[in-house]
Formats: structure tokens, sequence, C-alpha cells
């Protein structure tokens, strides 16, 4: 009996789990109308919406409206994207390096980045990190200068066998080039999450609370008075990229999830799971991203509303945030291309008049999933007035028998 008991309390359990995302809605669903929207967002603000730019398109369908009718909904599905990968591997949103010491002056605090750029090895990565560390260091120590002692991985390959862990050394050189003491008695290097993940990049740990200065990312070595080296270590192995992905979105509600952590540049949530404006995501190749669906059911959306004026269709990271762009930075239509001295990009407008944007090709689907029960009988026909009548109206009273 009690081995029963437990079989029907897991019977209905499961049965609640079936029911939980509603899939019960959508039996018998039988296509109505079926059609291809093609996108191309390369001068959409010319062309189109003058909001529109080439990564965050507007499309206003004017009399040509997608509606469903009673019964049905509109599913959006990805059938190809195509875009020239015309971004860095290493951007503003990997790049960045806090750092906290003391030196011959007293405590300092300075930060720097990573050349963003592309990177065919991880030693060419750590070549950076070193040559940007050390500028950064120079001007708070005794030092003129610090060479690239050691850069560790040494392995110019991806498959080479190596442990791929981040590890270099600088010595310090005064003005004629001799080694000299560097005068660095405490070093903090760190890599936050408000900066973005170039803790992936270089193998460190993540500093999530960015007003702790006491935070050490990385193994530094010879912070003394009288050393002449400084060596970093990275705990875990480096990476090329951050980000392998692109996501495409779109504004209208649908019935999709997605984790929080998919959008923390929109906010902080309180829950693991929010409703998803995700259509699809595309893999990085070296030259192009580029997405062909196989079965035309891999990516889909089903919208909320059954009426749709104005799609707008956006690229994002993994974090919901602009390609190539910090959170700060929204509104600036340039992912990579040509900096200044401090990294700011020379020219805002690679969406607009550059070459960020992409072609796409979406599958829209009218489905009917219920049929709706309408009133086929003869609704009930008005009395005629009182001076149309034929004869005097009997009325009861009360049930009491007519005198």
């Amino acid at each position: 009996m009690q081995k029963k008991r437990k079989k029907l309390k897991k019977i209905k359990y499961n049965d609640i789990i079936n029911m939980s995302l509603q899939t019960s809605r959508f039996h018998g669903q039988e296509v109505v109308n079926s059609f291809n929207l093609f996108v191309d967002t390369e001068k959409s603000s010319v062309v189109g919406d003058g909001q529109s730019k080439g990564d965050d398109v507007h499309i206003h369908f004017q009399n040509q409206t997608l509606q469903a009718g009673d019964g049905e909904y509109i599913k959006l599905s990805l059938v190809n994207f195509t875009m020239f990968n015309n971004l860095h591997q290493v951007n503003k949103n990997n790049s960045a390096v806090k750092v906290y010491g003391t030196g011959p002056s007293g405590a300092f605090e300075t930060s720097f980045d990573l050349e963003r750029k592309n990177y065919s090895c991880l030693k060419d990565l750590a070549t950076s990190f070193a040559t940007q560390l050390g500028a950064a260091l120079a001007p708070n120590s005794s030092a003129a200068s610090y060479e690239n002692t050691t850069i560790l991985p040494a392995s110019i390959s991806m498959s080479a066998t190596d442990n791929r862990l981040l590890n270099i050394t600088l010595t310090s050189k005064n003005g004629g080039g001799s080694t000299v003491a560097h005068d660095i008695t405490a070093l903090k290097i760190q890599t936050r999450a408000v900066d973005g993940d170039s803790n992936v990049i270089l193998g460190g740990l993540r500093l999530d609370d960015s007003t702790d200065e006491t935070f050490q990312s990385f193994k530094v070595t010879g912070v003394t008075s009288s050393a002449t080296t400084i060596q970093v270590q990275g705990y875990f192995p480096m990476q090329r990229l951050s980000d392998p992905y692109v996501y495409l979105r779109c504004s209208s509600q649908q019935n999709g999830l997605e984790m929080s952590v998919l959008s923390n540049d929109r906010g902080s949530f309180a829950t693991d799971v929010l409703n998803s404006d995700i259509l699809a995501k595309m893999f990085k190749d070296t030259e192009f991203i580029n997405y062909d669906s196989t079965t035309g059911d891999e990516y889909f959306m089903h919208l909320q509303q059954r009426k749709v004026a104005n799609l707008r269709l956006f690229l994002t990271d993994s974090k919901g945030r602009k390609l190539g762009r910090r959170s700060a930075e929204r509104d600036t239509g340039t992912a990579a291309g040509l900096a200044d001295g401090t990294g700011s990009f020379l020219n805002l407008n690679q969406s607009t008049l550059g070459n960020l944007s992409f072609t796409a090709v979406i599958r829209v689907d009218i489905i009917r999933n219920t049929m709706p029960q309408k009133l086929q009988s003869e609704g009930p026909k008005p009395l005629l007035p009182a001076r149309l009548g034929q004869s005097v109206y009997q009325f009861q009273d009360q049930g009491m028998p007519k005198l």
C-alpha cells in the first residue's frame, strides 16, 4: 500500500510539471499563413526609420501589418543570418584592468586596457598585458620603464601542448637601461565585473564588489622595496575572446525564457529566469557570423500580441550589452575601429555609415491553436411596440388563476 501511494504522488507531480509551461495550449497547431521577411540593415537609417542602425533596426510594416485572428498567434523563426565579423575579440567589454598599489610616493590608483584587437595566440595577449601593466606602474615607482623578462604562455598555437596560464615577469629599469629596485611595496591587480569580462580573457578572479580595494585577481610576487622584478600569474587558463556568440533579440513580447545573467546589463534581478527577448544566437567565425537553419524550428518565438505594426531587431553580447560597447555607451554606434590614446573611438558611426550591419531571413507563421466557439443560432427577436399589438397582453397574477 505504501509503494502504491508513492507512485500516485509521483504521477501527480509530473502532471504539474508538464502543465507548468502551458504546453497544452498549443496542441493541434495548424499553419494558416506563412511567408518570409527579408531583412537588410546596411542602410536602414536612410531608407527606413531614422533611428535605425545596422545592429539595431526598427521595421515598420505600414499596410503590411502582421495580424492573427481569433484563436491564432504569430510565430517568428530565424531561417538565415549573415554578418561580417567586424568586431574585435578583445574590446571595451573585456579589456579593462584596475590597479591599486603603494609606491615611493605613497598609495596610487590607476587602470589600463589591453590593446583592443584580434589575437592569433595567447602569447600575444600575455605580451599586451605585460606591456600595458609596465606602462601603468612606471609613473608610480622608481623605475623609468619595465622590461618584459618572461612571457608565458610561450606557444603560438592553440593546439600546442601548454597549460595556457598567464605568467609574466617585469624587470624595472632606470633611464640608462640598468636594473633598479622598483620600490613598490603593495600591489593589487583586479579584473572587476563592473568593467567587463577581462578575468575570462586573462584567467584571473572576477571581482564583484567594485569598492573592494584589497581584492587580488592574480598571484603577485616580488612586491618589496628592494625587489627589481614583479611576477604576475593567472589562476586559470587564458582565452582569446570572452564571448563566442552574437545574440539577436526582438523587442516584441514572447513566451521564451532566459536566465537573468543574459540580461544583467539592464539591471539586477531577484529571479534566475526572466521572460526573454532572445530570438537566436550565432557563433562568431573568423570572418563571418553566420547561421543557417536546418529544420526551421531551432530558433523561434511565439509573440504574445496578435497584431504587430512594427518590429525591433537588435544585436547584443551574452550579457545584453551592445556589441563592443560598455553599459554607459549603449547609444554609441561603433563596436570596433580606430581609437585615440585614451581608447575612445575617433568615429562613432560604424553602425550607420560603416560596416556594422547584418542580413537575415525570418519566417512568419500565423498559427491556429484553438477553434473559437461562436454563437451560431438566430438571436432573439425584439417585441413589437404596444401600438402594433393585435390584442391585450395577458399576465398571470403571481401564479393565481385568471378570473
